[in-house]
């Protein structure tokens, strides 16, 4: 959402009267996919604005501790995101029809600008880290810093396929399939604990309450559904 001042906004607000540009950031604990080499998961971030031609300063910002599991993705995005993402081979014992053991898949990240940071685990281990500075300002592209994801955020699962994403072999697919979840554990900081949708540096309910038909009724897809205009853009000179 614009960071703009003149429309309604769910906040906060900086010094000079101006609105904190607001988004819906997404991390990607995994998407699985199989290869010539074997079952592999794709771990991402899903960024906008994008960097020129989605070329990200990967120099000192990205880590791969075994470059024999992992290695950065060579899809970057589309229309709607830049993806920066890493491709790892997995454990195959743990796919369906196999030994029907289980692999730990996770994140850890710290939110913000500085000394901010996102890691992924694949099969119990640190699989690769993107650093905050792969996110710094893009002159090309005119674009300003983006952060380690700070918006509330929510877990969720679920199991789908998509073309757009690898081509499904449905000669050989065995459906129905499982996507089977032993456990979910979630740790913060025991000085940082932020639980809930809607902190004080992030406010999110009042704006939800006010909108909340766009919200709670699943065929409404425009602002104009609920008798709104499309929030402007400072960018453009809307606003």
């Amino acid at each position: 959402m614009s960071a703009s001042s003149g429309s309604s906004h769910p906040g906060p607000m900086h010094y000079d009267g101006t609105y904190v540009g607001r988004a819906a950031p997404e991390i990607d604990i995994f998407e699985a996919l199989g290869t010539d080499a074997g079952g592999n998961v794709s771990q991402s971030g899903q960024y906008a604005p994008f960097n020129w031609a989605y070329e990200w300063p990967t120099d000192g910002n990205l880590v791969i501790p075994d470059a024999s599991v992992t290695a950065l993705n060579p899809y970057a995005g589309g229309a709607y995101q830049q993806a920066i993402s890493a491709l790892s081979l997995t454990n195959s014992s743990c796919w369906e029809l196999t030994d029907a053991c289980y692999a730990v898949y996770g994140i850890e990240y710290s939110p913000g600008f500085d000394n901010a940071y996102t890691s992924w685990i694949n099969n119990g281990k640190l699989s690769w880290t993107l650093l905050s500075g792969g996110l710094v300002a893009d002159n090309k592209s005119e674009i300003a810093a983006r952060p380690i994801p700070q918006e509330p955020m929510y877990i969720i699962f679920n199991l789908g396929l998509s073309t757009s994403f690898v081509t499904i072999d449905y000669d050989d697919l065995t459906l129905p399939a499982t996507l089977s979840v032993d456990y979910v554990r979630v740790y913060q900081d025991p000085d940082n604990i932020n639980v809930g949708c809607d902190p004080d540096d992030f406010p999110t309910a009042d704006y939800i309450s006010t909108y909340n038909e766009a919200y709670s009724n699943p065929n409404y897809t425009l602002w104009s559904d609920i008798g709104e205009s499309y929030p402007g853009n400072s960018f453009l000179g809307e606003c």
